[in-house]
């Protein structure tokens, strides 16, 4: 007995003198934390996502925010560009070029924009009747003009919103359409004169009928072809009309000074800003205001910029 119990004890003993063992071991070997592990996969899928952003959405400019005076700054303008107001833009992101045909074909060919392919080439065989205007016939037959790297064109601002929720649904982005004020904001960059680089047109500056480009009054140019303005932006004057949020109201008066998009109004008509390859100089001054049916896709000069929150 006093054997069976003395063996006893050595095993108590030598369970006792393991689990010292295995108890001082743990404090040197230590499981590494995970919270270095777990940072380093998330800064991965966010760079991963960032990439995404960048090869779908193109370059984006990120545009401080301020104050500035919107409209007809040289009381020569037209009566939709008053009364001239005080603005307070908040923060933003703005495409540094406007969308391309390759940013848009790539939607199409991922199942988006709802699978229309819109022609590279200005106008469309068909009977357009615009609300308080004749009715007009256009013909497309003409020469495409190549897709790529130009913004793409006979796109409504319908089909815009087509793209941006494509985008977001690949990016997990919020990708939108400017504001008028954000748009005026961002193509003065911090000038009060006609243009953002000063008052005349000037030579080779902008796609027009008149600017003295290789394009003018012809067709588009591709992408990023003339100088940025002061905040980097291209095109912000010229080469293709661009879509924004707004609805078109006929003046400014009650219009916001926040920045924000007009959302009341005659929301079945859109601005559209900038001016095109097929207008006049006039056409693109930073004030200069347009509009059209929101579903109206069959001009060769409508596109659009993406912006973004920052």
């Amino acid at each position: 007995m006093h054997k069976q119990v003395r063996l006893t004890l050595a095993l108590v003993i030598s369970i006792s003198i393991l689990l010292v063992g295995v108890a001082l071991l743990a404090m040197f070997i230590r499981t590494p934390p995970l919270e270095p592990f777990l940072s380093l996969a998330s800064e991965a899928q966010e760079e991963s996502r960032e990439a995404l952003e960048r090869e779908l959405a193109g370059e984006m400019v990120s545009i401080s925010g301020g104050t500035f005076r919107m409209g007809d700054l040289s009381g020569e303008g037209s009566v939709n560009e008053k009364p001239v107001r005080t603005v307070t833009v908040s923060a933003f992101r703005l495409g540094k070029y406007e969308v391309t045909f390759a940013q848009w074909d790539a939607c199409v060919a991922d199942g988006g924009c709802n699978g229309y392919s819109p022609v590279d080439s200005s106008l469309v065989e068909v009977n357009v009747c615009v609300k308080g205007l004749a009715c007009t016939y256009f013909s497309r037959g003409g020469k495409d003009w190549g897709r790529g790297n130009r913004p793409v064109i006979n796109v409504s601002w319908d089909d815009a919103q087509s793209f941006i929720r494509w985008l977001n649904g690949r990016t997990g982005g919020n990708f939108r359409l400017p504001t008028e004020a954000e748009w005026e904001y961002a193509a003065r960059a911090g000038a009060k004169t006609e243009y953002s680089w000063g008052d005349n047109i000037g030579s080779n500056l902008a796609n027009c009928d008149g600017c003295g480009s290789l394009w003018d009054d012809d067709r588009t140019a591709p992408a990023g072809r003339f100088p940025a303005n002061a905040w980097g932006l291209h095109d912000m004057h010229g080469n293709v009309w661009e879509w924004v949020q707004d609805c078109w109201n006929d003046n400014y008066a009650g219009a916001p000074t926040d920045g924000s998009a007009w959302e009341s109004g005659d929301c079945s008509e859109r601005v559209l800003r900038g001016g095109s390859w097929d207008d006049d100089a006039r056409d693109l001054r930073s004030a200069n205001r347009d509009w059209n049916v929101r579903n109206f896709n069959i001009f060769g000069y409508y596109g659009f910029r993406l912006a973004q929150d920052e």
